[in-house]
């Protein structure tokens, strides 16, 4: 079996009448509409999510960060992870700082007191299961 077009192409997608929604038996209901991506086996799905924190006493590259974890175990955690802040500064977690989850960062360059930290986290996602003999999937029809 080969691929019967090329990616990107359009795609829409309708739902059959039942026979107990409409006498004519051929009426179709339009559902969806978007576009198909390659069949690529590789394909990772990653969602991502980000953490911000505040930085609260600034000296030069230095910066005490607040509100990004709870507890200092959180901190320690994601100490091998890179940060960002808005401005575009790179930095790394020093240490963490009492027992409220406050850190020492350090930046590549002079950070900002208005500047805001950011941790980036991403998870794989795996696609749904499409139903197998379901009455609902027997209705669907993609053109």
């Amino acid at each position: 079996f080969g691929p019967v077009t090329y990616a990107p192409c359009p795609v829409l997608v309708f739902r059959e009448a039942t026979e107990g929604e409409s006498l004519d038996s051929k009426r179709r209901e339009f559902l969806a509409h978007g576009s198909m991506l390659g069949a690529d086996a590789d394909r990772i799905v990653l969602k991502r999510i980000i953490l911000t924190g505040y930085p609260t006493r600034v000296h030069k590259r230095h910066a005490t960060v607040k509100y990004m974890f709870y507890n200092p175990d959180d901190v320690r955690w994601f100490m091998p992870a890179g940060l960002t802040t808005k401005h575009g500064l790179q930095g790394n977690i020093v240490q963490s700082v009492g027992d409220h989850g406050v850190m020492k960062c350090l930046f590549n360059a002079p950070i900002k007191q208005h500047d805001t930290v950011c941790l980036a986290l991403y998870k794989r996602v795996y696609p749904k299961l499409a139903p197998t003999g379901d009455e609902e999937a027997q209705h669907l029809v993609v053109l």
